[in-house]
């Protein structure tokens, strides 16, 4: 079972749908603290204060304040089903 994502949690939103990578040349993702949720574009999204970039395997610390609004996971989308973040075990 997913878990839920929640406000204060830490997590890692990917920017190509199909791909899931965290090391090379493919690996494109941001990852931080969700800070709250709101709605977009028709779909409710997770407000995400990065802390780390990732960009084709090459890693940038944020250290400018910036948010990204990905979909919340589960809703229906053109390409399938959201399912772009996940949640950070530490």
């Amino acid at each position: 079972m997913e878990q839920q994502i929640k406000i204060n949690d830490k997590v890692r939103s990917f920017d190509v749908y199909d791909n899931r990578e965290l090391v090379g040349k493919r690996a494109f993702y941001v990852e931080g603290v969700v800070t709250d949720f709101t709605t977009m574009e028709g779909y409710k999204r997770y407000e995400i204060m990065v802390s780390r970039t990732v960009f084709a395997g090459r890693v940038h610390e944020e250290t400018d304040v910036v948010y990204v609004y990905p979909a919340v996971n589960g809703q229906p989308y053109f390409l399938g089903t959201t399912d772009y973040v996940e949640l950070i075990q530490e």
